[in-house]
């Protein structure tokens, strides 16, 4: 009878170790999961915060390619792209609609991390026409 108790034990102890064991995994991952999250959301907030730099620099200068490329952007075919060692990637188009009142220039600013879009930051601006 005492060995029978001993043997209740002893498969007790085990279980209780397991099931310790197991709960350690779960709490792990879901801590993996969290810092995860949690530099994902760095990385964002870091580049909403070039990308609104970038779009208060455009509206203080007379010309968009001239303030993208100052702010460290390059050109590439039709677009400014600036790469940051931080895991994102800021591209800028320029578009001008130009009427005799005025040019309206729009910079649309896209975010991505591993080519998955943050979000979309349009800067906009408006220049009446100068009167001779």
């Amino acid at each position: 009878m005492r060995s029978h108790q001993n043997n209740l034990l002893l498969i007790e102890m085990v279980i209780v170790l397991l099931f310790f064991a197991l709960s350690q995994a779960v709490v792990l991952q879901v801590f993996t999961k969290a810092q995860q999250i949690n530099r994902n959301a760095e990385i964002a907030d870091h580049a909403l915060m070039r990308a609104e730099d970038t779009a208060e620099t455009r509206a203080a200068q007379a010309d968009a390619e001239t303030a993208l490329l100052s702010l460290g952007f390059v050109a590439q075919e039709n677009q400014y792209v600036l790469t940051d060692a931080d895991g994102y990637r800021l591209e800028a188009g320029v578009h001008r609609l130009t009427q005799p009142a005025g040019t309206l220039t729009t910079v649309e600013i896209n975010a991505y991390q591993n080519d998955h879009l943050l979000f979309t930051l349009p800067a906009v601006q408006y220049r009446e026409a100068t009167t001779p």
